[in-house]
């Protein structure tokens, strides 16, 4: 029977064109879109995952890095080292930075690049320096290319010039970028004195984690913040603004496609009623006829899915090198669901004209 429904699918080229480019513009679509969602949750907030810390301190009512302002003095670090359960405490200096460029303002949030405490390194640098020498800076690669700023360009940094040095990964939030410079230049920019604007805590092993964030807060002058929620606190604007507005495309386009998927199965098998006639009339039961229909719909919907799954991470990639903010990840889960969501159409839609064409009369074929 599969042999017999290959041989009906490839009979007209122009239908199995048809039958399998409705199918590959549907997986398209959809896996672009989903990839789409799937690439900005995971990325956004991902500089702030990697940051080795338990609880970030901020001053009191600070929440996150870009709305409410956080200054601690130094001296906080001494309180907190000297809290039981605590095993290290690390200043963490970063700041909002706006300066115009090629006629736009570009956002940075400029950290310092602390060697000495190991504190500020980029998540990952993708091409230039790992480490920026005095007078340099590292930005993210999602500006670096949107805005025309290559390594070796200078830029105006809060009043001093810098040297774009290298590119970093994973520091892209939309209307903002991390971006890093060396403890000193940092100083500079920030104008912290004697000051940080967190302090970056892990808790010893063999302690609990929420006695030690309660006697950090016995101080009234800081909060502890859990890595997780402080992650949320910078993520949450992204999260709910932009990301609902991707999923709501997202659902639009799965019922397009499977709308595409359902009509496209459906016709080439209505068309195809005439063969059906034919094979009754030669003795094929109704069983085997349901079989030639599911199985040629299988297999357009498997040949139609290969084929857009394939343009997916050509335009998805395509589109990265052209649009730098179309960040997008296709992970095997999704090409699962989205195969499988695939085949049911395909056989909810073969199986719904198999019927009718089970009820053919040989007789009107060959009178027709």
């Amino acid at each position: 029977m599969l042999f017999l429904a290959i041989k009906n699918l490839v009979q007209e080229k122009t239908r199995l064109l048809i039958s399998v480019g409705g199918v590959a513009f549907s997986v398209l679509l959809i896996m672009s879109i989903q990839g789409l969602y799937q690439g900005w949750s995971n990325k956004i907030g991902e500089y702030i995952r990697t940051v080795p810390a338990d609880y970030w301190i901020t001053q009191t009512g600070a929440t996150d890095m870009f709305h409410t302002p956080s200054v601690l003095p130094l001296t906080v670090r001494d309180f907190l080292t000297g809290v039981p359960g605590v095993a290290s405490a690390k200043p963490f200096s970063g700041r909002r930075v706006a300066f115009a460029h090629n006629g736009k303002d570009i956002n940075l949030y400029v950290i310092a690049d602390d060697t000495e405490n190991n504190v500020g390194a980029p998540a990952r640098v993708v091409e230039g320096k790992a480490v920026p020498d005095k007078g340099e800076i590292i930005i993210d690669r999602v500006v670096g290319r949107s805005e025309n700023i290559r390594i070796g360009d200078t830029i105006p940094v809060a009043g001093r010039t810098l040297k774009v040095s290298g590119y970093s990964e994973g520091g892209y939030i939309l209307s903002f970028s991390f971006a890093f410079a060396t403890k000193e230049d940092a100083e500079n920019i920030l104008q912290l004195p004697g000051a940080t604007n967190f302090f970056l805590v892990t808790v010893a092993d063999g302690s609990d984690a929420g006695d030690v964030a309660s006697r950090i807060e016995a101080d009234p002058a800081v909060d502890a913040i859990t890595k997780d929620r402080f992650v949320e606190n910078n993520t949450n604007i992204v999260r709910d603004t932009f990301l609902p507005i991707i999923l709501v495309l997202l659902l639009i386009g799965i019922a397009v496609g499977m709308t595409v998927i359902g009509l496209t199965i459906f016709t080439s098998t209505i068309e195809k009623a005439r063969e059906y006639g034919v094979l009754k009339a030669i003795g094929v039961s109704n069983r085997q006829l349901y079989t030639v229909v599911v199985e040629q719909a299988v297999t357009a919907a498997v040949l139609g899915y290969l084929v857009g799954a394939a343009l997916a991470l050509a335009v998805s990639a395509a589109a990265g090198n052209y649009v730098p903010e179309f960040i997008t990840e296709i992970r095997w889960l999704d090409a699962a669901w989205i195969f499988a969501v695939t085949l049911a159409m395909a056989l909810v839609s073969s199986l719904l004209p198999a019927r009718r064409l089970a009820r053919i009369d040989p007789a009107e074929v060959f009178r027709a």
